[in-house]
Order: structure tokens, then C-alpha cells, then sequence
């Protein structure tokens, strides 16, 4: 029964080696990758906030525009109505 014995102390050396094998894949390899991840996400957030900022901008702007766009024609009939004003006054 020796050799069941070092079987299993053997099988314990081959854990213990592929669970530091594993250890060191995920620090060398995942971990960076799960970071720039983290980074990218965060970055994303960002942009998404300062376009979120930028459409609520616009959307005022587009409002003003607007309003702007259907005060024109009272604008123009208020300046023809004082050309013709200003007209009949001169004759």
C-alpha cells in the first residue's frame, strides 16, 4: 500500500502545481484584461454623461429655435404693417 500513498501525495504535488499554474494565468493574463475592462466601462459611463449633457443642450437649443422659428411671422407682419403705416403717413 506504499504506492497508494505516493500516488496520492504525488497527485497532491500535481494540484497544488496546477492551481499555481492557474493562480499566475489569472494574474498575468485575466486580470489585465478584467481591468481594461473596468477601464472601458468607466470611459463608456463618461461618454454616455457628457452625451446625455449634450442632448439635453441641444434639445433647449432645438426649443429656442422653435420658438423663435413661429415668432418670425408676426415679426413680418408687424414690419409690413408699419411699412404700410409708415407709407400711408408719408403720402
Amino acid at each position: 500500500m506504499p504506492s497508494t500513498e505516493m500516488t496520492k501525495g504525488h497527485n497532491g504535488e500535481i494540484q497544488e502545481i496546477l492551481t499555481d499554474i492557474l493562480i499566475g494565468l489569472k494574474a498575468k493574463f485575466i486580470q489585465p484584461v478584467l481591468d481594461e475592462n473596468t477601464r472601458l466601462l468607466q470611459t463608456l459611463e463618461e461618454i454616455k454623461k457628457h452625451d446625455r449633457a449634450s442632448l439635453e443642450e441641444l434639445n433647449e437649443r432645438v426649443a429656442k429655435l422653435e420658438q423663435k422659428v413661429e415668432e418670425i411671422p408676426v415679426l413680418v407682419l408687424t414690419a409690413i404693417r408699419d411699412a404700410i403705416n409708415q407709407a400711408a403717413g408719408g403720402v
